[in-house]
């Protein structure tokens, strides 16, 4: 029996939203930033099952009963954990690895490692920001006036270049595949070389806090002002925003988009925590995600 990643479960939870697929099964009305309706588990006749859209859970007051889209596909359909996980993989139109799926598996795993990769370089990237080789990048974000928390809270960080991300990737039992599919590095006729040289970074988290992509900002005068990581195993334009992670998170009911990173980070630092910015030419394409 194949097993089912933990990364491919999170793909289908947060492909079928849990109001829309309660909302299939109980008459919910919305009570603020959560909706509310008759439980199905238990006899009632004053509403207390509560669905959240931000945490994407359910929980009834009334008789205890609580969890996720998937514990509610479990209880209300009588299935198996697994049968459910397979009844919402196939209403979001997503396939499921087989035993005669091995492609599809293997796409998983790789998934999974460049999630991890990501994390790692994002980790790297903000640990150079605070060393001496940094100093530019240090004068950038002085005379932008962000702050210690506001660098900290975005990752944001310094990459050096050269093989740094390779060597470190390498050190920490990557191979080649793996790291290339993260497409923080290129192979070239003269070996394995960083995509990001010299600029400031500006990891890209999707709302699973997720590190996705990466955009690098040049800090002289040089060509392209930017350089922004290209669409990959776990990284589409128009399903993300950045910084949606951290603005899903605001007592506001709407979001504010705007162009670019700095422009997100400077709100946020300023107290509007409902910004976002689009990623380069992309339509967002979720928007139950920011309704």
């Amino acid at each position: 029996m194949v097993r089912y990643s933990d990364e491919l479960i999170e793909e289908i939870k947060s492909s079928n939203d849990i109001v829309d697929i309660i909302s299939q099964y109980v008459i919910l009305k919305r009570r603020g930033r959560n909706f509310l309706g008759l439980c199905p588990f238990h006899k009632e006749k004053t509403p207390s099952f509560s669905v959240s859209p931000d945490k994407q859970i359910f929980h009834c007051f009334g008789c205890g009963v609580g969890g996720d889209v998937i514990t509610f596909i479990n209880r209300i359909e009588n299935l198996g954990y697994r049968e459910s996980i397979e009844m919402l993989a196939e209403k979001a139109g997503i396939a499921l690895p087989t035993i005669d799926n091995d492609g599809d598996n293997k796409r998983q795993i790789l998934k999974e490692k460049v999630y991890s990769i990501n994390q790692i370089v994002a980790e790297l990237y903000h640990e150079n920001l605070y060393k001496p080789q940094a100093k530019i990048a240090q004068e950038y974000v002085k005379k932008r006036r962000l702050d210690n928390n506001t660098l900290k809270k975005f990752m944001i960080g310094y990459a050096n270049g050269g093989t740094e991300v390779y060597t470190t990737l390498r050190a920490k039992g990557f191979n080649d595949e793996e790291i290339v599919a993260s497409n923080l590095v290129k192979k070239t006729s003269s070996g394995y070389v960083d995509v990001f040289r010299n600029r400031l970074m500006f990891p890209i988290q999707d709302i699973k806090n997720r590190y996705i992509a990466f955009g690098g900002r040049v800090l002289d005068n040089s060509l392209p002002k930017y350089i922004n990581s290209p669409e990959g195993i776990v990284y589409s334009k128009g399903r993300n925003l950045y910084a949606l992670n951290i603005a899903k998170n605001s007592d506001e009911t709407n979001l504010v988009i705007v162009e670019g990173y700095m422009d997100a980070v400077s709100l946020h630092q300023r107290g509007i925590s409902n910004a976002v910015a689009s990623l380069r030419n992309s339509t967002y394409r979720n928007a139950r995600k920011i309704t």
